[in-house]
């Protein structure tokens, strides 16, 4: 085990992925909600025992959450949001129908995020080239909306933009990718590595197939270049 100041860090080998995450967890004495886990390498059962590769997973503990500051009143976040994003049309020449309210998350981990988020949905004519291609032009325009916002109030608040229903679209999409993949796992045995993306979509990947009876998922990678894997669970479970 490393010690990396206030947060241990624990490599551990074992058959399959969720046997080497339950010797991590037993040897570090904490639930598993309170670590992040990286699987450094899935393991293979190889062909009739040949070949065999134990699986390895990083077990990380996460640091204890800071108390953050208290959020203003919602008419302040809500007010500080529209300006921001009215803000910003303005200066590209657009203008849009706003809509802002505080939705629930969707399979959020527990103690990683809250379990609301304020929802910015922008609706016109000419606000789609916002959206990009898979989403990128939205997503930075969601993370410039974010400062604007956190550097009036002086607090971060979780939000979230969309753009002409792109989102719930999107989503689909990658509902729909995540069973072909499976699909394809399932014929071959073999994992698949989809392309890197942001959390919210690594997550709907990871909804969409989390009962899924015979393939599982998880994530590689470090910052934009982290990408879900799909694979039998037969690798990763007992």
């Amino acid at each position: 085990m490393t010690d990396l100041g206030s947060s241990p860090e624990l490599i551990v080998s074992g058959p399959t992925i969720e046997a080497a995450i339950q010797a991590g967890l037993a040897r570090l004495g904490v639930p598993r909600e309170a670590v992040e886990i990286e699987v450094l390498d899935p393991g293979s059962p190889g062909f009739l025992g040949l070949g065999a590769r134990e699986a390895r997973v990083r077990l990380i503990v996460r640091r204890p959450p800071e108390t953050p500051p208290p959020l203003p009143a919602p008419e302040q976040i809500e007010e500080a949001i529209a300006e921001a994003i009215h803000g910003l049309l303005g200066s590209l020449g657009m203008s849009a129908r706003l809509s802002i309210a505080q939705e629930p998350v969707e399979g959020a981990e527990e103690g990683s995020e809250p379990s609301t988020i304020w929802a910015a949905r922008i609706e016109g004519p000419t606000v789609g080239r916002l959206i990009g291609h898979h989403g990128r032009t939205l997503y930075a325009f969601q993370t410039l909306v974010r400062a604007i916002v956190a550097r009036r109030l002086g607090a971060f608040v979780p939000l979230i933009v969309d753009i002409n229903g792109y989102r719930a679209k999107r989503a689909e999409a990658l509902r729909r990718l995540a069973m072909k993949k499976a699909e394809q796992v399932m014929a071959t045995g073999r994992p698949v590595e989809l392309e890197p993306m942001p959390a919210a979509e690594r997550r709907v990947i990871h909804m969409a197939l989390k009962d899924h009876p015979r393939v599982t998922t998880y994530s590689i990678g470090e910052g934009e270049e982290r990408r879900v894997v799909i694979a039998m669970r037969w690798t990763t479970e007992e």
